[in-house]
């Protein structure tokens, strides 16, 4: 799937974009999660990634098996990459949920001891579409996560049950 992604990146993006345009990407990979079972694909999926689009002309942002923190200041570095850009793109693989309809991202460190996780562990998936707002032309969402994500159902598990039927399989669609 990653390979036909980057074909179809190359052939969108090669001479409908002037060269000058200033294209920035973020890329984030996350394969080794401590507290869930690793993933073997995201991180060499956003490398492939990372390099397909350095070679069309993006400034790459980019982490690979990151913390929650660690997100955090990728994101961070992101947003004001991004301030101004032409096209701001997201490239996301790894373990992601949607509560309620919102989607999050999954850092490597999440736990998931009960629903306050939500919150505290997790990045919203809106956070990050807000920093690429920033006086931004277009924007552009690719998320890679796991449709069978054992983080999910242990938070769905320790939540009341009015609210663990709110934890959906997969992500909650983009608008």
């Amino acid at each position: 799937m990653i390979r036909k992604l980057l074909i179809a990146l190359s052939i969108l993006l090669v001479g409908s974009v002037p060269a000058l345009a200033k294209r920035v990407a973020l890329v984030i990979g996350n394969s080794a999660y401590t507290n869930a079972v690793a993933l073997p694909n995201p991180v060499n999926d956003a490398t492939a990634m990372s390099t397909k689009l350095t070679n069309l002309g993006f400034e790459v942002v980019a982490g690979y098996d990151l913390d929650l923190m660690g997100m955090r200041k990728t994101v961070a570095q992101f947003a004001r990459t991004a301030r101004g850009a032409d096209i701001a793109l997201l490239f996301y693989a790894g373990h992601g949920m949607q509560v309620g309809g919102q989607n999050y991202l999954i850092p490597t460190d999440a736990r998931f001891e009960d629903e306050t996780a939500i919150d505290f562990e997790t990045m919203s998936m809106d956070f990050v579409l807000r920093q690429m707002t920033n006086d931004v032309k277009v924007q552009m969402v690719f998320l890679d996560a796991c449709r069978n994500n054992p983080l999910a159902r242990s938070l769905a598990r320790r939540m009341s049950p009015s609210r663990s039927a709110t934890v959906g399989q997969g992500l909650a669609e983009i608008k």
